[in-house]
């Protein structure tokens, strides 16, 4: 049997837009269940993490195929004083994310320094899944969809035999060289008119060293960037401002 074909769009280079589209990234490690995160908080984790994320929460994920009578599943949360940076832990992964997404150095940053700080606490030398998802939201300013998103994706819409659409939603799963990756493409029409557009870009890996988690994160995050590129139009692109080179470290 032949390997799976990859993802195929064009290389580009990375640079810094004047603006972005992200309303929320997310890097989630996946680890071996931890059992006593099912019924107590991770207070050993909570003491590292205070001082950066000092607001906490405790939220119960209400799992309908459990026993009556066992624990469900919590999630404990930690936030930012702005609440614009959050980390969840739950008894089988923890998550960095931002809905204040400025450039991926910042990202990285924070994650290179969750992973030191919760290693200890989590015990394993592998995750069994990393992920990086970023959702971009695309302001269709005029209504017109046509030149904001790559004609591949808007021409079903714009030509295709639907009529008015109340919503159109689009999923592709496919792989990459480093992994797979999920691309959900949507709108939602107000009043009959397309006012935004949403990118949805998740991609990850099962198995992975925990050694090895931010050179996969930066090759994610490279891919991701060639992606997004793809799916614009000029109007997007216009809309992002000029592109800055980014200056590549030594």
């Amino acid at each position: 049997m032949s390997p799976p074909e990859t993802l195929s769009v064009p290389d580009v280079p990375s640079v810094r837009y004047t603006k972005n589209f992200i309303n929320v990234a997310v890097c989630e490690l996946r680890f071996p269940t931890m059992l006593e995160l099912e019924t107590k908080p991770p207070s050993q984790l909570q003491s590292k993490l205070r001082k950066e994320y000092p607001s906490y929460e405790v939220l119960q994920h209400l799992d309908t195929t459990r026993v009556e009578g066992l624990p469900g599943r919590y999630r404990y949360v930690f936030r930012s004083r702005k609440g614009n940076w959050s980390i969840t832990v739950h008894s089988e992964g923890i998550s960095l994310e931002t809905g204040s997404y400025t450039e991926f150095d910042d990202f990285v940053v924070r994650l290179d320094k969750l992973i030191a700080i919760s290693a200890p606490f989590i015990d394993s030398d592998f995750f069994t899944r990393v992920g990086l998802r970023y959702i971009n939201k695309i302001p269709v300013a005029d209504r017109d969809l046509c030149g904001w998103i790559n004609e591949q994706l808007c021409s079903p819409l714009t030509s295709g035999p639907y009529g008015s659409i109340a919503k159109y939603v689009s999923e592709v799963r496919g792989y990459t060289k480093s992994g797979e990756y999920t691309f959900r493409h949507a709108v939602t029409p107000k009043n009959g008119e397309i006012d935004a557009v949403t990118l949805d870009f998740d991609y990850s890996k099962e198995d992975v060293e925990r050694d090895d988690v931010l050179e996969l994160v930066r090759t994610f995050n490279n891919q991701n960037f060639a992606f997004f590129s793809w799916c614009l139009g000029p109007k997007a692109r216009a809309y992002l401002g000029e592109g800055k080179q980014k200056r590549v470290k030594s």
